[in-house]
């Protein structure tokens, strides 16, 4: 059972600095200050936002929320649900205590204008496509995808977007926020605190935008607790804002099959993850070469411009499948090649190769590499000492 909140976190309101909306946020590690700051409107002064923001740190170290100022009182209820499934998923957290903070009845501002979270993958295409009559902005945050100081990259997302906007008659709003530190302070990125993250940054686009969809990670049969999920994703809404967690219906390899006949996204996909200087998609890692094998084995992967053309089969069997959703992933790519008539092919040997090496032989392989870089390390410190001297 976990244990009474013994102090309190009192929320505030953001305040403006400059051109930045920069928000101060108690915890028992000190106080955070996170900025956002959008060049294409003015983001909203957000109590809201705060507890948000203060709901993590809060619930991992066990201490009450409190507030002067009256929060919405649908939100409140939301975020108690959202602090009950989420300590139910990672027992590290506790369940929010909110008794102390007054409710207030948010009204709904009727813009007619729908967004859409956007980093230019196979689920964000798969989500704008599918409800292409309805978006009228995608949302892009520097920070959460991109590290503020990947100019290089950024500055292609921005460029990106600036195109997409134009041929497809959208607005491309760009946040810029160093908030990860905060949430990664509280819970790891992926897992727990980025479907948070994203409810933040939407919160500060209320009274721009009635709905925003957060396209899904994982199909609903392989759902998991994660930090963005269909269960979760949706209360962090009230009458201002409302949050859709979108794409569950459709397996990665389905996405992909709605998006390939888009020139739009044959134009613009980017799902790399990797911090290659001059590269908006590496093209060599897991990612990647998953990526362009569902388009290989679909007929589309020369007609894609921002993918090499060439697979490279040798890299595919450098990899080591040590999660569940990659050998998934895989195996999905598999059928798909034999439904192509590809069984013969290099690209299904390679892949094939992998998924079947055992969990056993994975690590062997992992263990000799990490002891191979580790005597590189050592004769390299070793020839740099003798130039030295």
């Amino acid at each position: 059972m976990h244990e009474a909140p013994t102090a309190e976190f009192i929320l505030k309101k953001p305040h403006w600095v400059q051109d930045r909306l920069v928000f101060d946020i108690e915890s028992s590690r000190g106080t955070f200050s996170p900025y956002f700051k959008c060049d294409t409107l003015k983001l909203q002064e957000s109590i809201e936002a705060s507890l948000l923001l203060s709901t993590l740190p809060a619930m991992c170290d066990s201490r009450r929320l409190t507030s002067e100022t009256p929060v919405s009182e649908s939100l409140l209820h939301n975020m108690r649900q959202f602090s009950e499934i989420f300590s139910s998923w990672f027992p590290e957290y506790h369940a929010l205590e909110l008794t102390d903070i007054s409710g207030d009845q948010a009204v709904s501002r009727n813009t007619g204008r729908v967004g859409s979270f956007f980093t230019g993958g196979v689920d964000s295409f798969y989500t704008f496509i599918k409800h292409r009559s309805e978006i009228t902005d995608l949302i892009y945050v520097h920070g959460y995808d991109l590290q503020l100081d990947d100019l290089s990259r950024r500055e292609a997302i921005t460029e990106m977007g600036r195109q997409i906007a134009e041929e497809a008659n959208i607005r491309f709003i760009e946040i810029e926020t160093d908030s990860q530190k905060l949430f990664r302070a509280f819970g790891e990125w992926g897992l727990k605190s980025h479907g948070i993250a994203l409810g933040v940054a939407g919160r500060l686009l209320a009274g721009h935008l009635d709905k925003i969809y957060v396209p899904s990670s994982f199909a609903e049969e392989d759902l998991m607790p994660w930090g963005s999920h269909p269960d979760t994703d949706p209360l962090l809404s009230d009458e201002t804002v409302e949050y859709v967690h979108d794409g569950c219906e459709a397996s990665r390899v389905e996405k992909v099959q709605v998006i390939k006949d888009s020139a739009l996204a044959l134009d613009h996909l980017r799902v790399c993850w990797e911090r290659v200087e001059g590269a908006y998609n590496c093209g060599a890692c897991e990612k990647c070469l998953r990526t362009m094998t569902s388009m290989y084995a679909m007929g589309v992967l020369a007609e894609c411009k921002t993918f090499p053309h060439k697979i490279d089969e040798k890299r595919i069997r450098s990899f080591l499948l040590t999660s569940s959703s990659a050998r998934k992933f895989t195996n999905e790519n598999l059928r798909l090649m034999e439904s192509s008539g590809l069984q013969s092919s290099s690209v299904y040997a390679a892949w094939l190769k992998i998924l079947s090496r055992s969990d056993s032989h994975n690590w062997r392989i992992w263990r000799y590499r990490r002891s191979m870089g580790k005597l590189k390390r050592a004769i390299h410190k070793v020839f740099l000492g003798r130039k030295v001297e």
